[in-house]
């Protein structure tokens, strides 16, 4: 091989590595041979089917978070936000309004959660952690008060198991509609982040959001936009999770903000702002659906399983930073 030709494929392997969504996808075909090995369980697509609907719902949530990481904030209340919006819905059907108008006055709670966050975020100036870290309790804080440790279910028989209605079958798996509407909202928001002028607008704010002011956006009105596409993601998700469920309890999907970070992290979103991929969060979300259950299926302690997530997180983060201190190096 010549040295002009050893050259073109260090830089093509360079700029693959420099490529983060390439990095959860490496770590996906990883996970996926090293559980295959522990059970026989994951040549079975029936079986990762049946247990991939908790972190679709979750994966669903990563997709907004994406664009919010993306602009150079964070939303940490997500998963309260769910639970909220899910003990609204709750709460209007057993006070006798359909279940139809239920849910959609479930969205509109999940909307006026996320407003709250915008509004604090974009016209306060406040720091989108700490606002997040406050409303995440805040939020949590409403359901425990109206349903306290109680749970509240007896839905109507169409909405429970939702998630189990069948779209097609392939031979023993079957492809509900949950996967169906995680594959269409991240084609969705594929097309918001990466072919919109809304999206380039995300990508300039979380650059440097003073340059992006001087250009002419308004950055306000798309935080305050993105916090509340945030929240109505998340209504809708928490819903999901309440028909899963058959119920709906305070607790519901606590602590989970810290899997919803690992996907859009693992995603390729840089937590400083300016750099995002949907295709990387839903080969994030994929990688984390496995390596969860394989993890479960190896009867790996909680404690493991967070030690396990946290070191891939750190894997994913390392290796495009390492790539371009390398290629920093050389070029000096």
């Amino acid at each position: 091989m010549s040295t002009g030709e050893r050259t073109i494929k260090n830089t093509m392997i360079q700029r693959m590595l420099v490529r983060r969504e390439m990095v959860p996808f490496a770590l996906l075909i990883v996970v996926l041979i090293v559980s295959m090995s522990l059970s026989a369980s994951f040549r079975d697509l029936a079986y990762l089917l049946r247990t991939s609907t908790r972190y679709m719902e979750l994966g669903m949530t990563a997709l907004t978070m994406t664009l919010i990481v993306t602009a150079g904030m964070i939303d940490l209340s997500v998963p309260s936000v769910m639970c909220c919006s899910a003990t609204m819905t709750a709460l209007c059907f057993h006070g006798g309004m359909p279940m139809g108008l239920a849910i959609v006055a479930g969205i509109l709670a999940g909307a006026v959660c996320g407003l709250i966050n915008g509004s604090l975020v974009a016209y306060l100036n406040l720091p989108a952690m700490i606002v997040t870290i406050g409303t995440m309790n805040l939020f949590r804080g409403i359901s425990q008060i109206f349903i306290g440790d109680k749970s509240l279910g007896s839905f109507p028989k169409w909405f429970n198991s939702f998630e189990k209605t069948t779209l097609f079958s392939i031979g023993y798996a079957n492809f509900g509609i949950t996967l169906l509407i995680f594959i269409l909202v991240s084609f969705g928001f594929y097309l918001l982040l990466h072919r919109t002028r809304f999206g380039r607008k995300v990508f300039a704010i979380g650059a440097n959001e003073q340059a992006a002011i001087y250009s002419g956006v308004n950055t306000k009105r798309v935080k305050l936009g993105l916090f509340v596409m945030s929240g109505m993601v998340s209504a809708i998700c928490g819903i999901l999770t309440m028909s899963r469920l058959l119920l709906v309890r305070y607790d519901m999907n606590l602590n989970s903000e810290i899997d919803v970070v690992i996907m859009v992290l693992l995603g390729g979103a840089d937590i400083n702002g300016g750099r995002g991929s949907i295709i990387g969060t839903f080969t994030a979300v994929i990688m984390v659906i496995i390596l969860k259950t394989g993890l479960i299926v190896a009867n790996i302690t909680s404690d493991a399983q967070m030690f396990v997530m946290g070191l891939i997180l750190l894997v994913s983060i390392i290796i495009p930073n390492v790539s371009s201190l390398l290629r920093d190096l050389r070029d000096k």
